[in-house]
């Protein structure tokens, strides 16, 4: 309770500058021509509508018990799946993300033409929709439901469904990090590879020669990348103790470590666009011209 009431609204505000913040910078004319910067802008918009529901819910929930699921027997089903799907939404398109820099690092000129803007909208949208439609069963089975006398939860009271969703839940906790850091592993790869063959891999629409600024727009981007996903991977892996935790002693769940996972859960979702700025020149250099309204 503690640490929501005194952790729960810092974070949130901090988080919500910072989203509004990374996404005011990814649109900027220069960047928004790059098509790792159209998977940023999703995932900051993901992060940013998770904070202002799923997070802002969990503080209200544990810190000041109000759980206003229960406020409405269509309200309940509809927080759930909004949790569920920005959930999934928001490592989905670090994934795409990950997936785009180890393109435009290929050596081979034809895969660095599949990085371009047009597969960037594409791989958005079909994948937002698709992961929309996917959790569109919660509608049908989470409810209201009295556990004891006059007090309510919004649960699913079937014993099957709980069971996916908690090998759904454990299984994409184990296979999103593990996804991210393969494709880590080869555009760290990649670029080593042509460091030593002095060809230049970096190419956001699949030319062979770029300037300078270019080139370095696009090492600015993979740095910010590699910075997001180490931070969500860290971040994930208490998580990812906890649910492994729950699910082997599902009948003695621990409420304290859940809700301690809960909290720790959106810290990297929060601290994106600091983490930007520590480690990117580009992205403080648009950051000071953004607030120096240059």
């Amino acid at each position: 309770m503690n640490l929501y009431q005194y952790g729960g609204a810092p974070l949130m505000i901090v988080g919500i500058a910072g989203c509004i913040l990374s996404l005011l910078i990814f649109s900027t004319k220069n960047l928004r021509k790059n098509p790792c910067s159209i998977y940023f802008i999703a995932y900051n918009t993901a992060n940013l509508c998770q904070i202002c529901t799923t997070f802002l819910q969990a503080i209200l929930a544990y810190g000041y018990n109000i759980d206003i699921s229960i406020a409405s027997i269509y309200f309940c089903p509809f927080i759930c799946y909004i949790g569920y799907v920005f959930d999934i939404l928001s490592p989905f398109y670090l994934i795409l993300a990950s997936i785009d820099r180890m393109l435009v690092t290929s050596r081979n000129a034809r895969t660095r033409q599949r990085s371009n803007n047009h597969l960037a909208y594409k791989s958005v949208i079909c994948g937002t929709i698709c992961w929309m439609l996917f959790h569109i069963h919660i509608f049908f089975f989470f409810r209201i439901i009295e556990i004891i006398p006059n007090y309510y939860i919004c649960y699913s009271g079937s014993i099957t469904y709980l069971t996916f969703a908690n090998y759904y839940g454990l299984t994409k906790t184990i296979i999103i990090p593990i996804l991210m850091l393969i494709c880590e592993v080869y555009t760290i790869k990649n670029i080593q590879s042509a460091h030593r063959t002095r060809v230049i891999p970096l190419s956001t629409i699949g030319s062979n020669v770029l300037n300078n600024n270019a080139r370095f727009k696009d090492h600015q981007l993979i740095k910010i990348l590699f910075i997001n996903v180490t931070v969500y991977i860290i971040f994930n892996l208490f998580p990812v103790i906890v649910a492994i935790y729950n699910q082997i002693n599902y009948y003695q769940m621990n409420v304290f470590l859940t809700s301690l996972s809960h909290f720790i859960y959106y810290i990297p979702i929060s601290i994106g666009c600091y983490t930007n700025l520590i480690i990117s020149k580009t992205f403080r250099n648009k950051t000071k011209t953004l607030l120096l309204c240059k």
